[in-house]
């Protein structure tokens, strides 16, 4: 990157603002994704940004955009680091924009049930902030201590409480977003869009490839008179999910489904169904009845409160560890993102979830890939599965292990389904998009050169 370039940013916005130190340039490179699981991304994985920039206001952005557009040179929004697909990762080098100095809380509007804050905002801190208002925020993932409001719209990230509330797409109401030029689009937060084309969606799980998210007016939700929380045990795998099934039929929605078997390397398999209903109280007790007397017909056994409040208690723990031990340390980052497992998420019509998990079973013991763990989250057609690498070489079983990942969500692609729910595509499924979207894909890359025609927001992205 030019040097008068760099000399530019700390014109305009302070040298305190703008960084080329290595450290700093490592640091906001990476996510939490590793060589490992990088697959067919790994080796760009290494790249790092020429300067970090800490934007605190709109404008600030809109400068270094227009400045960067001008130069032809990258820029990839930042906001809390915690992505596990590599979307943060500058593939070109150039400007990282670290945003979470736009973490204002700007209003909030009980009366409306909307919340305008700054897209740097951490979920936690903006969850803190409604709970004073009798509020809540509806998005609730594992990440919510450290991840960002920005960060969560442009993955369209799902949540504990999605069964209820949606994922994070679902809870934006508008956005303010810089384009590639730098000029400013502002979308209104009400619940009917402007006519013509809802402009907010063309940057909801976009990972900003057309824009930097700097402000979001977001649904928010009253408290809940009364939560009802539960852990039950079943016999199968099949037995709960159709117990689930039955409740969506009668369109009973339970705010929280988190629904495992797990299959430990030592130990013994448990199907449990974490099962949660929020509203006011006649609502939960009635929704609650039914919801429980469903599961008993299915072979359901409570396992108890203790049990299903430490579930609940607990929910945020990795992220809380992950805080502590990883965030802010680059070489700890490195090393934290060795892990020789793979966690897969696929949406699915829910009435092919049992036959998915049967051919991935299938897929699975034909490569001698060991599942540890069978799961629906949220909504019963949000589907995931984590596998362990096979036995033999590590060079042997990467090269197993991204055979599979890659025929595991391309048979949810042929069956009507789509190949990740929660965290985004980042680097390292993009070499699927063209088969995800078809056609589609030639509209987004249409899209991507009329708004950015010197393709410099996070390029390399959403295999664009």
């Amino acid at each position: 990157m030019d040097k008068g370039l760099i000399a530019e940013l700390i014109r305009l916005l302070g040298k305190a603002k703008v960084s080329t130190a290595p450290e700093e340039r490592q640091r906001f490179s990476l996510d939490a994704l590793g060589n490992y699981r990088a697959f067919h991304a790994a080796r760009l994985l290494e790249s790092t940004a020429d300067a970090v920039v800490h934007a605190e206001s709109v404008e600030e952005v809109a400068q270094v955009v227009r400045l960067a557009n001008e130069a032809g040179v990258p820029v990839v929004p930042f906001g809390g680091g915690t992505g596990v697909m590599g979307g943060v990762v500058p593939v070109r080098g150039g400007i990282t924009l670290d945003l979470r100095g736009l973490n204002r809380v700007w209003e909030i509007d009980a009366a409306s049930r909307t919340a305008t804050v700054g897209a740097g905002l951490l979920l936690g801190d903006l969850d803190q902030a409604l709970g004073r208002e009798g509020l809540m925020l509806g998005h609730d993932p594992w990440s919510q201590p450290i991840a960002t409001v920005g960060g969560a719209i442009s993955t369209n990230g799902v949540g504990y409480l999605a069964g209820r509330y949606g994922p994070m797409g679902e809870q934006v109401l508008g956005l303010q977003v810089v384009l590639p030029q730098g000029d400013v689009l502002e979308t209104k937060g009400v619940s009917k869009p402007s006519p013509g084309p809802g402009l907010s969606h063309l940057f909801i799980g976009a990972e900003g490839i057309f824009g930097v998210i700097t402000r979001a007016t977001l649904r928010v939700f009253p408290q809940p008179e009364r939560r009802a929380l539960h852990a039950l045990a079943f016999d199968s795998f099949e037995a709960g999910f159709t117990a689930v099934m039955e409740m969506y039929a009668l369109d009973l929605r339970p705010s929280m489904v988190d629904f495992d078997e797990d299959l430990p390397a030592e130990g013994e398999r448990e199907v449990v169904l974490y099962l949660g209903f929020d509203g006011f109280r006649e609502e939960v007790e009635a929704a609650e009845h039914r919801g429980l007397d469903i599961c008993r017909r299915h072979g359901a056994r409570d396992l108890g409160q203790e049990k299903a409040q430490e579930f609940w208690q607990t929910r945020h723990a990795s992220a809380e560890r992950y805080q502590r031990e990883v965030l802010g340390r680059p070489s700890a980052a490195r090393a934290w993102r060795r892990w020789p497992m793979e966690y897969l998420h696929v949406a699915l019509p829910p009435s092919k979830v049992l036959e998915y998990r049967r051919r991935c079973s299938q897929l699975l013991d034909r490569y001698s890939v060991p599942v540890r763990e069978w799961a629906i989250w949220g909504r019963p057609e949000l589907f995931s599965l984590l596998i362990a690498e096979p036995s033999g070489s590590a060079d042997a079983s990467w090269e197993v292990m991204a055979r599979v990942v890659d025929e595991v969500l391309s048979l949810a692609q042929d069956m009507g389904g789509t190949l990740e729910y929660c965290h985004g595509v980042g680097l390292k499924l993009g070499h699927l998009m063209e088969r995800e979207l078809g056609v589609g894909m030639k509209a987004v890359r249409e899209i991507k050169a009329a708004l950015d025609p010197h393709n410099i927001m996070n390029p390399g992205k959403l295999g664009v």
